[in-house]
Protein backbone atom coordinates (compact mmCIF):
# COMPACT_ATOMS: atom_id res chain seq x y z
CA UNK A 1 0.00 0.00 0.00
CA UNK A 2 2.90 2.31 1.07
CA UNK A 3 4.70 1.83 -2.24
CA UNK A 4 1.39 2.35 -4.24
CA UNK A 5 1.05 5.73 -2.29
CA UNK A 6 4.67 6.45 -3.46
CA UNK A 7 4.18 5.45 -7.00
CA UNK A 8 1.57 8.15 -7.19
CA UNK A 9 2.83 10.75 -5.26
CA UNK A 10 5.85 10.08 -7.62
CA UNK A 11 3.46 10.47 -10.80
CA UNK A 12 1.54 13.41 -9.59
CA UNK A 13 5.01 15.23 -8.51
CA UNK A 14 6.53 14.07 -12.26
CA UNK A 15 3.12 15.92 -14.00
CA UNK A 16 3.12 18.88 -11.54
CA UNK A 17 7.02 19.23 -13.04
CA UNK A 18 6.08 19.16 -16.26
CA UNK A 19 3.66 21.98 -15.68
CA UNK A 20 5.58 23.80 -14.62
CA UNK A 21 8.40 23.55 -17.53
CA UNK A 22 5.95 24.03 -20.22
CA UNK A 23 4.64 27.15 -17.90
CA UNK A 24 8.16 28.00 -17.54
CA UNK A 25 8.23 28.31 -21.89
CA UNK A 26 5.25 29.67 -22.68
CA UNK A 27 6.18 32.76 -19.83
CA UNK A 28 9.74 32.69 -22.15
CA UNK A 29 8.02 32.95 -25.19
CA UNK A 30 5.66 36.12 -23.85
CA UNK A 31 9.37 37.82 -22.80
CA UNK A 32 10.42 37.38 -26.00
CA UNK A 33 7.29 38.63 -28.25
CA UNK A 34 7.49 41.82 -25.02
CA UNK A 35 10.91 42.41 -26.81
CA UNK A 36 10.31 42.06 -30.07
CA UNK A 37 7.26 44.24 -29.86
CA UNK A 38 9.71 46.62 -27.85
CA UNK A 39 12.25 47.01 -30.61
CA UNK A 40 9.73 47.35 -33.28
CA UNK A 41 8.30 50.06 -31.03
CA UNK A 42 11.86 51.78 -30.83
CA UNK A 43 12.18 51.69 -34.97
CA UNK A 44 8.53 52.77 -35.37
CA UNK A 45 9.48 55.83 -33.29
CA UNK A 46 12.97 56.40 -35.19
CA UNK A 47 10.96 56.12 -38.61
CA UNK A 48 8.60 58.93 -36.75
CA UNK A 49 11.67 61.36 -36.43
CA UNK A 50 12.98 60.94 -39.52
CA UNK A 51 9.78 61.79 -41.42
CA UNK A 52 10.05 64.53 -39.09
CA UNK A 53 13.24 65.71 -39.88
CA UNK A 54 12.74 64.71 -43.85
CA UNK A 55 9.59 67.14 -43.93
CA UNK A 56 11.97 69.51 -43.35
CA UNK A 57 14.12 69.06 -45.69
CA UNK A 58 14.45 71.65 -48.90
CA UNK A 59 14.10 70.47 -52.28
CA UNK A 60 18.01 70.23 -53.79
CA UNK A 61 19.35 69.20 -50.42
CA UNK A 62 22.03 66.42 -49.85
CA UNK A 63 21.05 64.06 -47.20
CA UNK A 64 22.47 60.44 -45.98
CA UNK A 65 19.87 57.63 -46.51
CA UNK A 66 19.96 54.76 -44.04
CA UNK A 67 20.48 51.45 -46.16
CA UNK A 68 21.41 48.90 -42.94
CA UNK A 69 23.21 48.68 -40.15
CA UNK A 70 25.06 51.92 -40.41
CA UNK A 71 25.34 52.09 -44.52
CA UNK A 72 24.48 54.96 -46.24
CA UNK A 73 24.10 56.40 -49.27
CA UNK A 74 23.92 60.33 -50.32
CA UNK A 75 20.69 61.24 -52.02
CA UNK A 76 19.62 64.42 -53.11
CA UNK A 77 16.02 65.54 -51.61
CA UNK A 78 13.52 65.88 -54.72
CA UNK A 79 10.47 66.44 -52.71
CA UNK A 80 10.83 66.47 -48.60
CA UNK A 81 6.71 66.34 -47.90
CA UNK A 82 5.74 62.78 -50.20
CA UNK A 83 6.82 59.31 -49.06
CA UNK A 84 6.16 56.03 -50.56
CA UNK A 85 4.48 53.75 -48.39
CA UNK A 86 4.07 50.08 -48.13
CA UNK A 87 0.35 49.17 -48.16
CA UNK A 88 0.54 45.66 -48.44
CA UNK A 89 1.12 42.85 -51.26
CA UNK A 90 4.27 44.57 -52.57
CA UNK A 91 1.99 47.75 -53.29
CA UNK A 92 3.53 51.15 -53.17
CA UNK A 93 1.22 53.83 -52.62
CA UNK A 94 2.44 57.93 -51.95
CA UNK A 95 1.43 59.87 -48.83
CA UNK A 96 1.94 63.48 -47.67
CA UNK A 97 4.15 63.75 -44.38
CA UNK A 98 0.87 64.27 -42.15
CA UNK A 99 -0.63 60.94 -43.39
CA UNK A 100 2.30 59.53 -43.43
CA UNK A 101 2.88 60.10 -40.07
CA UNK A 102 -1.00 59.32 -39.10
CA UNK A 103 -0.31 55.78 -40.44
CA UNK A 104 2.87 55.41 -38.03
CA UNK A 105 0.37 56.62 -35.08
CA UNK A 106 -2.18 53.88 -35.70
CA UNK A 107 0.72 51.50 -36.08
CA UNK A 108 2.25 52.65 -32.79
CA UNK A 109 -1.26 52.62 -31.27
CA UNK A 110 -2.24 48.93 -32.00
CA UNK A 111 1.54 48.02 -31.19
CA UNK A 112 0.48 49.11 -27.68
CA UNK A 113 -2.59 47.34 -27.27
CA UNK A 114 -0.77 44.20 -28.16
CA UNK A 115 2.14 44.94 -25.66
CA UNK A 116 -0.88 45.43 -23.27
CA UNK A 117 -2.11 41.78 -23.80
CA UNK A 118 1.14 40.13 -23.71
CA UNK A 119 1.81 41.99 -20.17
CA UNK A 120 -1.52 40.71 -19.67
CA UNK A 121 -0.85 37.03 -20.37
CA UNK A 122 2.69 37.16 -18.98
CA UNK A 123 0.96 37.89 -15.66
CA UNK A 124 -1.36 35.10 -15.89
CA UNK A 125 1.22 32.84 -16.73
CA UNK A 126 3.22 33.96 -14.24
CA UNK A 127 0.29 33.45 -11.64
CA UNK A 128 0.24 29.85 -13.10
CA UNK A 129 3.85 29.35 -12.60
CA UNK A 130 3.76 30.55 -9.20
CA UNK A 131 0.61 28.50 -8.47
CA UNK A 132 2.75 25.13 -9.70
CA UNK A 133 5.68 25.95 -8.11
CA UNK A 134 3.74 26.22 -4.53
CA UNK A 135 2.14 22.72 -5.37
CA UNK A 136 5.79 21.03 -6.23
CA UNK A 137 6.76 21.99 -3.08
CA UNK A 138 3.68 20.93 -1.58
CA UNK A 139 4.45 17.53 -3.04
CA UNK A 140 8.33 17.17 -2.26
CA UNK A 141 7.45 17.78 1.17
CA UNK A 142 5.06 15.22 1.78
Amino acid sequence: MAKENQQAKQKDLQKKYIEYQVAEQQMKQVQQQLEKLEAQMIELSAVEQSIDDMSKTKPGEEVLVPVSGGVFFKATVKEANKFLVNVGSGVVVEKGADETRGLLHEQAKEMERFKDRLTEEMAKQLMQQQELEKELKSLIQE
